[in-house]
């Protein structure tokens, strides 16, 4: 047998002589010492934290905080109020105070960032931020400064160090280097390093992130009814803000706009008075009053900007002016360039630039008269027209309309009432079916896209002028042909955009059609 083979066997026959006789001992132990061994691992594997200091609110002066974003100061306000309870209303007062029965008053201390107006600021996360600085612990402590390489931990090129001055001038200082293989930081306090827990995201923040986000948030206003709580149908009806007007002005807005609230329309909640009037884009309406009754930005630009910084973010010269009213109450809110799939915006009266996502306030933050208004070029209930005029450059037709109240179907609140209508020279033409139809492909014309022309030229190539039961003012629309299969459009006198040729060329061809009582196909298609 080889020598290295013999003393191979010789040192594990030794080995198991060994175990053997150590399983023997541990088996013949007390059960008190297994207990013992047990305990004391338990102990050695867990993880006891370290308190470096801790600070009482009251006692700090402030909080400095330099960081790769610049950093902030955080100073202190204290507040004591008197305990003004008695030994007769003790148990109450013990809700409000741990031990009011021997304290006389109270403290309160509130943090605030030092530059940024108070009422602009999130408390909740400047509060955050200070408790990551009035205490300190760690999880483990590495070693003194002195014996180790500190760039093996990011602390010879800190990320960020806080200084934690109290009333008394005393300072606790640290700072903040790589983050740790497991978790936490690796801190240097006191010329140690150790690893902490206690090292929050907010202290990498810049001053501008503790700015309240929430721009506006508006409520419906309480039903101050004093019958409406016995009333049981209110209770399940929601409230709701109710908007008055919206004018818009600015960059895209050559000529000022207003719009306001309507009921007489079957599409739109909303009209377009000024600088002509038409039905305003009910999604794009709904869209502005629900985004603005609950806007929030993604991050704060700038806090009091310069006039160098309102150029920059295009708030100088804004793209969208709009004031509106809700509840009573006015705004303005400003819109200004595009920044990473959001827009710079202001409220009037507050001098914060936010950033808000375009999806929150793109509709009305880079708004113009086309996208608020409705597609339709006017869209008028037929139930309210009591005659039509169609002319055209080879003559004019005009529809009389006559409604006659339906006794049997009419009720005290609701009146309803049979239709007829008559053609140029007095014929009878079918009101449903032939003149509804033709009346749709009318009503049904839409823009296609805005124009810069503010002036037609020529004669219009089909006029159509509605007349009310009610007697108001008539209302034309007259299309121009401007070539390209292409149609100018003017309403009441005002330019409003281009519609596509053919749908008007089908109402004069249609025309005919309809006083001889003939039926016509509506689905005309656009080109």
């Amino acid at each position: 047998m080889k020598r290295n083979t013999r003393y191979i066997l010789i040192t594990l026959a030794a080995a198991v002589v060994l175990g053997g006789a150590i399983t023997a001992l541990l088996l013949t132990q007390p059960a008190a010492s297994t207990e013992e061994d047990s305990s004391s691992s338990m102990a050695s594997s867990s993880t006891e934290e370290i308190s470096l200091y801790s600070h009482e609110g009251e006692d700090v002066a402030s909080i400095d905080v330099t960081n790769a974003e610049g950093g902030y100061r955080i100073l202190t306000n204290v507040e004591i109020i008197e305990n003004s309870s008695t030994s007769s209303d003790s148990e109450s007062s013990s809700e409000s105070s741990s031990d009011s029965s021997s304290s006389e008053s109270q403290t309160f201390v509130t943090y605030y960032l030092d530059g940024i107006d108070q009422d602009l600021q999130n408390t909740s996360s400047v509060s955050t931020a200070a408790g990551y600085c009035t205490s300190l612990s760690a999880t483990r402590e590495i070693g003194a400064a002195g014996d180790l390489d500190l760039s093996e931990y990011g602390l010879d090129d800190p990320q960020l160090s806080v200084t934690t001055t109290l009333s008394d001038g005393e300072e606790s200082s640290y700072s903040v280097g790589d983050e740790g293989p497991v978790s936490g930081y690796y801190v240097l306090y006191d010329d140690k390093v150790y690893v902490s827990e206690s090292v929050g995201d907010a202290l990498f923040n810049n001053c501008l992130e503790f700015v309240n986000k929430t721009i506006l948030s508006i409520t419906p206003p309480e039903d101050d009814d004093e019958d409406s709580s016995s009333d049981s149908s209110s209770v399940n009806e929601e409230s709701t803000n109710e908007f008055t007007n919206f004018t818009f002005t600015g960059a895209n807005f050559p000529q000022e706009v207003q719009i306001v609230p309507q009921s007489e329309s079957l599409t739109s909640d909303y009209r377009v008075s000024v600088p002509y009037k038409a039905d305003a884009a009910q999604e794009a309406m709904t869209s502005i009053t629900s985004g603005v009754a609950s806007l929030t930005a993604t991050s704060v630009a700038a806090v009091d900007p310069t006039e160098e910084q309102m150029a920059e973010f295009g708030l100088d010269n804004p793209l969208v002016h709009m004031d509106f009213t809700v509840n009573g109450t006015s705004y303005t809110l400003i819109s200004g360039n595009a920044v990473d799939g959001g827009r710079y915006v202001m409220l009037d009266g507050v001098n914060v630039v936010y950033v808000c996502d375009d999806s929150t306030v793109g509709v009305w933050a880079n708004a113009n008269l086309f996208s608020l208004r409705d597609s339709f070029v006017l869209m008028q209930n037929i139930a309210t027209i009591n005659q039509l005029t169609v002319e055209t450059p080879n003559g004019t037709d005009v529809f009389h309309l006559t409604r006659t109240e339906n006794e049997e179907s009419s009720t005290e609140d609701n009146i309803v009432y049979d239709y007829s209508v008559k053609g140029t020279d007095g014929q009878e033409i079918t009101y449903s079916g032939v003149f509804t139809t033709y009346y749709q492909t009318i009503i049904g014309i839409q823009l296609l896209d805005e124009t810069t022309e503010t002036e037609p030229s020529g004669e219009p190539m089909l006029t159509v002028t509605f007349d009310y039961y009610d007697g108001g003012d008539s209302r034309t629309v007259s299309y121009y042909d401007i070539g390209n299969r292409r149609c100018l459009v003017e309403v009441d006198g005002t330019v409003v955009g281009v519609v596509s040729q053919s749908v008007v060329q089908s109402v004069i061809d249609n025309t005919p059609i309809v006083l001889q009582n003939q039926s016509i196909n509506a689905d005309e298609e656009e080109e």
